[in-house]
């Protein structure tokens, strides 16, 4: 059932992206991998160079910003044809504070012969950008950087 899944799959991610894993992360993901802002054009990444590439700016801004947890709160969850979706609460923190407001993430699971992987994550248009190096955390919340 992905509902059992989903906590240890979250908890697998954080540390995976807080320890820069890329081995870690690529056991929890699928390819093609689609990565949507809500309200924006999602964008995919097909090949592993990719997938390492975004990984490795993820986990450098999260270094910068000295992130010690993310942590996913399950909403819900429903099934669907190919697998199922999962609505999370996500907290990015730094030791005790919130780094940003908590923003609610939507992750598309599939199941594989080595159980359930992520193949997509809909996000905050914010985060995403954060995640990118194309927007900043002030006062709480995600703000685009001046060009």
């Amino acid at each position: 059932m992905p509902d059992r899944a989903i906590p240890e799959l979250s908890d697998l991610l954080t540390r995976a992206l807080i320890g820069g894993d890329f081995a870690q992360y690529r056991t929890l993901v699928t390819l093609p991998m689609q990565f949507t802002p809500r309200g924006e054009k999602p964008y995919v990444l097909t090949t592993e160079a990719d997938l390492r590439a975004d990984f490795d700016l993820y986990v450098g801004i999260i270094r910068t910003h000295g992130v010690t947890d993310i942590y996913r709160k399950l909403l819900g969850v429903h099934r669907t044809e190919q697998g199922a979706e999962a609505r999370l609460l996500t907290h990015i923190l730094v030791r005790a504070r919130l780094l940003a407001e908590p923003f609610e993430t939507r992750m598309r699971l599939v199941q594989g012969n080595e159980g359930w992987k992520i193949a997509e994550i809909e996000s905050s248009e914010g985060h995403i950008h954060w995640t990118m190096g194309r927007a900043e955390v002030s006062d709480g919340r995600f703000t685009p950087k001046e060009t």
